[in-house]
């Protein structure tokens, strides 16, 4: 017979330090919270990039009639610039979410916000390229 105590042993030591990692791997309600409200801006961002994608082929298709009546060369439509626009905000969000995954709150928020603050930019740049 030890004089070990049940609660000490090895066994379930282990156990208690698994269900702290299994409690840190969980997404809790301020985290899902932050997630859609910066989601929210970035599908506002995505919005933009689609209604580019329609607007700009339009105005260039009208454009190119335009230039066709005076015997001009059609300029061609940015399709490379319009689909980077397009695919900016969905992988910087992903990227921020899977990055902040098991960070504090304050570097999630930090994450988002850097993530969209580079999506604006980078969307600035291509409509100017555009």
């Amino acid at each position: 017979m030890t004089d070990t105590d049940p609660a000490e042993t090895p066994l379930e030591t282990e156990r208690d330090e698994n269900s702290t990692v299994s409690r840190a791997g969980h997404l809790g309600w301020l985290s899902i919270t932050i997630a859609i409200a910066f989601g929210l801006f970035y599908v506002y961002n995505l919005f933009e990039a689609i209604s580019n994608v329609v607007g700009v082929t339009s105005q260039i298709n009208l454009y190119n009639q335009a230039r066709a009546v005076v015997k001009l060369a059609p300029v061609p439509i940015p399709w490379v610039w319009l689909v980077i626009d397009v695919l900016l905000a969905p992988i910087a969000f992903a990227l921020a979410f899977v990055l902040g995954r098991r960070k504090p709150v304050l570097l999630k928020v930090l994450l988002f916000a850097i993530g969209l603050t580079l999506v604006a930019a980078m969307t600035l740049s291509v409509e100017a390229l555009a």
